[in-house]
C-alpha cells in the first residue's frame, strides 16, 4: 500500500478540525515533519504479520431459496467439508453471519456489508472443520447484531416453536435453525445476551463462556471487554461437544490472556454425580420492572422442581446484579460508537489481530450513514455525546469496575455451585406490524436484556436452557457458574435437564 504524503492542506484541514489553531505559517513545517513518518508506515505494511488460517476457497454456495428458508434462518447455505476427523464427524454445524468463513459473505446482518466475503476462517470455524464438521452455512443475525429481538434482520427471523413470535437475538438465526431441527448446533456471538436470548425464546440451548475462553478472532466486535463466542445446540451434549472443540488460546486474540493452556473435554462431565449441591436464586433476576410474572413463576416452578431431588436451593440477595447492568452499558454504548464506529470494529488496542479488510468495510458507514442500523443508532449517538461532553469519563470508570463486579459474582460462588434466574424476564413477543412506529421497531430491541448482560460484563460463564413455557413459548432458566467452571456448570445443567 502506498500511503498519500501528508501536504499543507492535510494540516489546515486537521488543525480546524481538532480544534488545533495551528499558524498558517507553519503548516508547511507540519506537513513536512508529517511526510517524514509516512515511511516507518510503509515498511510496517510489507511487514508479514500473524493471522487466521486463510484456506484459498473462492466464493463458496449461493442464497437460501425462500422454501429452503420458511423461517428466515439461514443468510447463506454451502456447505464446506470437514478439514480433518474428530468429534463432529458426520455433524452440520450453522455459523452466525458476523463470524467470518473464507469464500461466504460476512454480512453481520447490514447492507454496509453486502459484499464483504472474507478470505478467512475465524478461529471457531477452522477448529469445527479440523474436528470433523461440516459448515453447512451462515445463520442470519439482527442488522450489525443489534437487537435482542429478531426482526431487523432481513427477511425477520421467525420462532419456529412460536409462529408469529421473535426468535431472539441477536444470534436469532442460529437458534431458530437449530429450534427448526435443519442442524443441532451452531455458533453465535454474544455481547448482551445474543447467545443466550434466542436460546431462550426459541426452547434451545445457548452456552455464553468465559471471557476469552473461545477466541473471538474473525467475528465482527462490539468491545473487547464484553465479546464472547459461544455454542448453541438442541441439547447440553450438543453444546458441550461443541464447545470442547472451539476452546483454547488461539495465540490471535488479546481477550484470552487469562486463558488455561490445558484443553479439556466437557462431555465428560455431563454425569449425574456431578450434580449441583447449591443453587442460589437470585432475588434481584425476578421481579424486574419488565418481568413477566408467568415466566418468573415457571422458572420457580423448575428450580422447585430441583428442590424436591434433594438439591439445596436459596434465594440470595445480589445488588451487583443491578449494578452491573450499569457498568455493562456504560462499556456497550461506549465501545460501539468509539472502537466499533469511529476506529472501524477495532474492539481495543491490546496486542492481537485486527483484519484489515473488516475494517475498511466498516469504515463505509461514514459514507453510507442510512444503511446503519436504526437499532445501532442510538448508542452511537449516546456514546458520541457522553464522549465529547464528558471525555469518556464514564466508559473509563465501567471498565475500571470490571474487576469489582466480578469479585461481587464471585463472592456468591464461596457458598453457591451455581447462580439461577430468568434468562429473559419475560417471554418471547410478537413480530412489529409493518406500519410500526421507529420508536417501537427501536424499542422492541432493547429490554430483554437485563439478566443476560450484567454477564457480559462480570465474565462469568452463563447457559440458558428450556424449563418450560408461557402460553405455548419457551421459557429459559439461565445458570452461571464461576470463572472456567464450563465443565460444573455443563453438568449442572445436564442434570436439570433431564429431570
Amino acid at each position: 500500500m502506498t500511503i498519500l504524503k501528508p501536504k499543507v492542506d492535510t494540516v489546515r484541514d486537521l488543525s480546524n478540525r481538532l480544534g488545533l489553531k495551528v499558524a498558517e505559517a507553519d503548516f508547511d513545517t507540519y506537513a513536512k515533519l508529517m511526510e517524514a513518518m509516512v515511511g516507518s508506515y510503509e515498511r510496517l505494511e510489507a511487514m508479514e504479520s500473524p493471522s487466521p488460517e486463510k484456506p484459498g476457497r473462492g466464493l463458496i454456495g449461493r442464497a437460501p431459496t425462500k422454501a429452503e428458508n420458511p423461517h428466515g434462518a439461514w443468510a447463506w447455505l454451502g456447505p464446506i467439508k470437514p478439514t480433518g476427523k474428530g468429534i463432529l464427524d458426520g455433524i452440520e454445524v450453522g455459523v452466525k453471519d458476523a463470524i467470518c468463513v473464507a469464500g461466504m459473505p460476512a454480512r453481520n446482518g447490514s447492507r454496509l456489508l453486502a459484499n464483504f466475503v472474507p478470505d478467512f476462517d475465524a478461529t471457531v470455524v477452522s477448529r469445527v472443520l479440523s474436528a470433523g464438521g461440516t459448515i453447512k452455512g451462515k445463520t442470519a443475525c439482527e442488522n450489525l447484531s443489534f437487537s435482542g429481538h429478531s426482526h431487523t434482520s432481513s427477511p425477520p427471523v421467525q420462532n419456529p416453536r412460536a409462529p408469529g413470535y421473535s426468535a431472539g437475538g441477536s444470534s436469532s438465526g442460529s437458534a431458530a435453525a437449530i429450534a427448526a431441527g435443519d442442524v443441532n448446533m451452531a455458533l453465535g456471538c454474544d455481547q448482551g445476551g445474543s447467545v443466550r436470548i434466542p436460546a431462550s425464546w426459541s426452547g434451545i440451548v445457548g452456552l455464553k463462556p468465559t471471557h476469552g475462553l473461545v477466541p473471538y478472532t474473525g467475528a465482527f466486535s462490539m468491545d473487547a471487554a464484553i465479546d464472547h463466542c459461544g455454542p448453541m445446540g438442541a441439547t447440553v451434549e450438543d453444546v458441550a461437544r461443541l464447545l470442547t472443540v472451539i476452546v483454547g488460546s488461539d495465540n490471535l486474540d488479546p481477550r484470552q490472556r487469562a486463558v488455561p493452556n490445558k484443553r479439556k473435554s466437557y462431555l465428560d462431565a455431563l454425569t449425574e454425580e456431578n450434580r449441583p449441591r447449591k443453587i442460589g436464586i437470585v432475588k434481584q433476576g425476578f421481579g424486574r420492572p419488565e418481568s413477566e410474572a408467568e415466566t418468573d413463576e415457571v422458572v420457580r416452578d423448575a428450580l422447585g422442581r430441583y428442590r424436591a431431588m434433594g438439591i439445596e436451593v436459596t434465594e440470595i440477595d445480589l445488588p451487583c446484579h443491578l449494578e452491573c447492568f450499569d457498568v455493562w452499558s456504560a462499556i456497550v454504548i461506549g465501545g460501539t460508537s468509539e472502537l466499533m464506529f469511529k476506529q472501524n470494529g477495532m474492539a481495543g488496542f491490546g496486542e492481537g489481530y485486527a483484519d484489515p479488510d473488516m475494517m475498511q468495510v466498516i469504515s463505509t458507514w461514514r459514507n453510507r450513514p442510512e444503511d446503519i442500523s436504526v437499532t445501532a443508532l442510538p448508542p452511537l449517538l449516546m456514546g458520541s455525546y457522553i464522549a465529547e461532553k464528558y471525555h469518556n469519563r464514564f466508559y473509563a470508570k465501567a471498565q475500571s469496575l470490571l474487576r469489582t463486579m466480578r469479585m461481587a459474582y464471585d463472592r456468591a460462588f464461596s457458598t453457591f455451585d451455581v447462580l439461577a434466574m430468568p434468562t429473559t424476564p419475560f417471554s418471547a413477543t410478537a413480530m412489529p406490524a409493518e406500519d410500526s412506529s421507529l420508536r417501537n421497531i427501536i424499542e422492541l430491541s432493547l429490554p430483554m436484556v437485563g439478566n443476560t448482560a450484567p454477564f457480559n460484563a462480570s465474565g462469568h460463564p452463563a447457559i440458558s436452557l428450556p424449563c418450560g413455557e408461557v402460553d405455548g413459548r419457551p421459557v429459559g432458566l439461565m445458570m452461571v457458574g464461576r470463572h472456567f467452571g464450563e465443565a460444573d456448570l455443563l453438568s449442572a445443567a445436564a442434570f436439570c435437564e433431564s429431570k
